[in-house]
């Protein structure tokens, strides 16, 4: 996998589905409210969302559907009511993916703890820690053997 800024300099395809506001930053970077979404059909399931002020600010995330049959995102009513999200069709939940090692795509881990919510509608969204978090991981492993088959 190539970091967004070095495939976009080597004029690889990237489509910019949306562009998303996350109304109190991420973890570790409030001062960043806005990002877009950026998809390379080669890297799917992995996606990529950057800061759009600050261009090297990026992170590889996915969809939990991908790696996890059975995550179950509780939010709070003050999250649901400020993101109005009023059932799980409105909502689109995406995890941030760490890889310890770049040569093995094995080491992939995604924190399930605090996943970014974002309104499928409005493109709002926020990163929170979900209610039921004793359940999860922060470092949930991508590929295992349930997801090998």
């Amino acid at each position: 996998m190539k970091l967004a800024t070095e495939s976009q300099e080597n004029k690889e395809v990237w489509v910019k589905p949306m562009d998303l506001t996350l109304t109190n930053g991420l973890i570790g970077f409030p001062e960043e409210r806005e990002f877009e979404l950026l998809v390379n059909a080669d890297e799917l399931p992995f996606m990529w969302i950057r800061a759009k002020h600050r261009k090297e600010l990026g992170f590889v995330v996915i969809e939990p559907s991908h790696f996890v049959d059975d995550y179950e995102v509780e939010i709070s009513d003050d999250d649901a009511k400020d993101l109005e999200i009023f059932g799980a069709s409105d909502a689109l939940v995406l995890n941030i993916v760490t890889i310890q090692d770049s040569e093995k795509i094995e080491s992939a881990t995604a924190n399930l703890v605090g996943p970014i919510l974002l309104n499928r509608n409005t493109h709002l969204g926020k990163q929170i820690i979900v209610s039921n978090h004793m359940k999860y991981s922060t470092k949930h492993p991508i590929i295992s053997s349930s997801a090998n088959g």
